[in-house]
């Protein structure tokens, strides 16, 4: 179970490794599997966690609409903890 301020590993991204054929550059999420990032909120009404990237979301071109600048929703069986 994660917990706000544990340091994780993006490993996935929607549990696949890789981005469907048809998926649009801007949405291409998982340009950013690999990447480190830092456990905001654990669990959101979502059943997603919050994360904060450590790289710039929107310098791989990549939207990022949370309030949170840098932060996405993340599906917790797609984050290793480091």
């Amino acid at each position: 179970m994660l917990k706000a301020g544990d340091r994780v590993k993006l490993i996935t991204f929607n549990g696949e490794a890789s981005p469907p054929e048809d998926c649009e550059p801007e949405e291409n999420y998982w340009l950013l599997v690999g990447e480190h990032a830092t456990v905001i909120e654990p669990e959101t009404i979502y059943g997603r966690a919050l994360i904060e990237f450590e790289v710039l979301v929107t310098s791989k071109g990549l939207y990022c609409h949370n309030e949170i600048p840098n932060t996405l929703l993340i599906l917790e069986s797609d984050l290793l903890r480091v």
